[in-house]
């Protein structure tokens, strides 16, 4: 059962939080339920999940609206902890990441255009907080609504604090819609699907690194790399082989 216990933020009908927790956890969460329930996951490389509970706690990161389903690479749902926004859509992914049994943080860094009330400080402290205890995150690299796919440097910031590996990765599925005219470019996979989910290795910021600018930018190459691959293996096609990471050392 799902738990409805929201604040109430003032809102009415479908713009009350207790609104957008139902719709995340019962219709978003039971799309997604369904389209994995009847959908055949496969895996690159086909060691990822293991690899991924090898290197548990991590900081699972992908680009905005190409992740869905991410938590299948998480041995136990509860491990993982997601970073969600304060904005509406992000209340309904929390209650959907809530329904497979996941937790999530309210928060995200900010942007240009989000200078105010995101969270960002005080939500960098709780994943510090939840890694400690051994859960693992997921969040997103590039912050609303800045078009591009930019890396916030939140991210190596937080591997660096932590000391713990990110892990980039992508899902995408042979039957599914994407989004042209959204700024993100959002994937819906839908059901009876072959999704893919791909992990590039993992990536490591030393507590030392005083720039983090060179691993902001390999992770956006590695994101960008399994996003390709993600698609190319959802539709059944051949797949080049893996990159070569260890030329990265950065200065």
């Amino acid at each position: 059962m799902s738990d409805l216990s929201t604040q109430n933020d003032g809102g009415r009908g479908l713009n009350s939080t207790k609104a957008r927790h139902f719709i995340g956890w019962h219709i978003l969460g039971g799309y997604l339920r369904l389209t994995s329930a009847t959908s055949k996951f496969v895996y690159d490389p086909p060691n990822a999940e293991q690899k991924c509970a090898d290197l548990m706690p991590a900081i699972y990161v992908c680009w905005h609206g190409q992740g869905m389903l991410g938590m299948k690479l998480v041995p136990v749902a509860s491990q993982l902890t997601i970073l969600t926004s304060r904005h509406p859509d992000g209340q309904l992914v929390a209650a959907a990441a809530k329904s497979f049994g996941c937790s999530n943080i309210d928060g995200s860094g900010a942007s240009p255009k989000q200078d105010e009330g995101t969270g960002g400080m005080a939500a960098m402290r709780e994943m510090m907080r939840a890694m400690k205890d051994g859960q693992s995150i997921g969040i997103t690299a590039d912050i609303p609504p800045i078009e591009g796919r930019h890396v916030s440097d939140g991210v190596a910031l937080l591997a660096r604090f932590t000391g713990r590996p990110i892990i980039p990765y992508a899902v995408s599925s042979s039957r599914r819609t994407v989004l042209d005219k959204v700024w993100d470019k959002m994937q819906i996979n839908h059901p009876f699907s072959r999704i893919s989910a791909v992990v590039d290795e993992p990536l490591y910021v030393p507590r030392a690194a005083k720039d983090l600018t060179p691993y902001s930018e390999e992770l956006a190459k590695r994101l960008d790399n399994v996003l390709e691959r993600a698609f190319l293996l959802a539709d059944g096609k051949e797949l080049s082989p893996r990159p070569d990471r260890s030329a990265f050392q950065p200065d």
